[in-house]
């Protein structure tokens, strides 16, 4: 197993859960969505049914033990319905600018370190971010794991 692969992530993640615990709002999920995932897929309003029966047949698949399963999916569609309010802003500024114009300045301003600093955020503030968002638990190790093994990716 190569570090930094898709294995890694699920070890590192179940380790981190494993060690870290949920915390007691994780723990409770159920409450909340007395059918499990499957009812919380459905009370997304914006998935489609292909697209929600395409959901409940990778959660088939999924690395995750069930106890944890539900409680990434669950945060994952809080973190989607929280950025979609602000799609508004991003919308916004893309109608603001033009996108040539950011793309000259990305290859012509800048050097390679400071591109990869202005698209490579730090680990520290994806933690920080996801406490905006009021993401943890399970779903947080997820997304921890995930920037380390992209911030260990070499560029050739």
């Amino acid at each position: 197993m190569g570090r930094f692969s898709d294995q890694w992530v699920i070890d590192k993640t179940l380790f981190e859960f494993i060690a870290g615990g949920s915390c007691a709002c994780c723990g409770f999920s159920a409450l909340f969505a007395p059918g499990g995932l499957k009812s919380m897929i459905q009370a997304c309003s914006d998935i489609e049914t292909d697209a929600a029966k395409a959901e409940l047949d990778a959660s088939a698949k999924s690395p995750w033990p069930p106890e944890m399963r539900d409680d990434v999916w669950a945060g994952r569609v809080k973190l989607r319905l929280k950025m979609k309010r602000e799609m508004k802003r991003y919308t916004d500024f893309f109608n603001a600018v033009d996108l040539n114009d950011c793309f000259i300045f990305c290859m012509d301003t800048l050097n390679q370190r400071e591109l990869v600093r202005m698209f490579q955020m730090p680990k520290a503030e994806v933690s920080e971010i996801l406490k905006q968002y009021e993401i943890h638990g399970p779903f947080e190790a997820v997304l921890s794991a995930v920037s380390e093994q992209v911030g260990n990716f070499k560029v050739r």
